[in-house]
């Protein structure tokens, strides 16, 4: 059992150091050319992600072959280009090429490729050179490279990047939206007070309240049966004079907000006169509850009995001085 693991441990490391291994392959794209023909070399490596690698040519000595001056090949400069493969592995490819100008084999060097410590060199094969003007011989095929396998393209980074600009689009445009209520909320607050201020009559608010209820219950509400509105006018009515006899803000949607804004301005019996009034104008607003002829004056009652009693009260405050005087309300 120890000496499988210890197999299994030097498999492992095997395969781990050939995968971190700097894999080398050299070609030439023809095998055969005539006198003067570029032929190109092509080395690949392959590396994993974080190392780079520098190739470099060893040419073949001129005694290895011969060569004279009149016939030494022409070598072109080397061109390294780096290419991404997918599980973080590197493609460097390095091409350079040269012209032959003597008839024979003639070997091509050496490509020697260097990443961090590690040093592989590889023998270039050597070509055949022919006379252009040799006949009866059939032209050798060149043996062409193997397609590299297709390595379709990556596009989850832009999926990605599309999906957080959309976001933050989408929460941008809900900020704009919030920011746009509540300037508008305010300006609205702002223009109601503005015409509520614009709309204050030179009556007090004593008189007002009595001409206003007077016209309610000459208006058609009553006969056309619209109680509702009649409700809602009613309240409006209300609360207009709770809002003027006391220079408080009436412009309220509420029950309870008109209730809060009165809280130390009304004695204890004006306060549950106000609370009965507006629970039986909420109760016909929202509740659909429908009063009798009697309940609705008893109602409309509530309010002259409110506005006498506040109108009183007000009259026969005296200043801090401690002489009387009439409150204009």
């Amino acid at each position: 059992m120890k000496r499988l693991f210890l197999s299994c441990l030097l498999v492992m490391a095997g395969v781990t150091a050939f995968a971190a291994s700097l894999n080398l392959t050299v070609s030439t794209d023809k095998t055969t050319c005539h006198v003067g023909d570029p032929v190109t070399i092509s080395a690949r490596a392959v590396i994993q992600e974080g190392n780079s690698v520098t190739f470099k040519l060893i040419k073949p000595k001129p005694d290895e072959n011969g060569d004279e001056m009149d016939s030494s090949p022409v070598w072109g400069k080397g061109k390294t280009t780096e290419e991404k493969l997918p599980d973080g592995y590197h493609l460097y490819r390095y091409t350079v090429t040269v012209r032959p100008f003597k008839l024979g084999s003639m070997p091509l060097g050496k490509i020697k490729a260097v990443a961090g410590d590690e040093t592989v060199e590889k023998e270039v094969p050597p070509i055949e050179v022919v006379s252009m003007f040799q006949s009866g011989k059939q032209k050798e095929k060149i043996n062409p490279l193997k397609p590299q396998v297709e390595i379709k393209p990556d596009y989850s980074h832009l999926i990605r990047m599309a999906l957080e600009i959309l976001a933050a689009l989408l929460i941008l445009s809900l900020l704009v939206f919030v920011i746009l209520k509540l300037v508008k909320r305010f300006r609205n607050q702002d223009q109601v007070a503005e015409t509520n201020r614009k709309k204050i009559p030179a009556k007090p608010p004593c008189v007002e309240v009595r001409e206003l209820l007077a016209n309610l219950l000459a208006g058609r509400y009553p006969k056309d049966g619209r109680i509702k509105e009649f409700y809602v006018e009613l309240a409006e009515i209300g609360k207009r004079f709770l809002g003027r006899v006391f220079q408080l803000d009436y412009s309220v949607e509420t029950s309870e907000e008109m209730l809060k804004n009165l809280a130390g301005h009304t004695t204890r019996d004006e306060d549950v006169l106000v609370r009965e009034f507006l629970e039986a104008c909420d109760m016909v607003k929202f509740a659909k509850l429908a009063p009798s002829q009697g309940e609705t004056k008893s109602h409309v009652n509530q309010v002259y009995k409110l506005a006498d009693a506040i109108c009183n009260r007000l009259s026969k405050t005296e200043p801090e001085d401690g002489e009387e005087t009439d409150v204009s309300v």
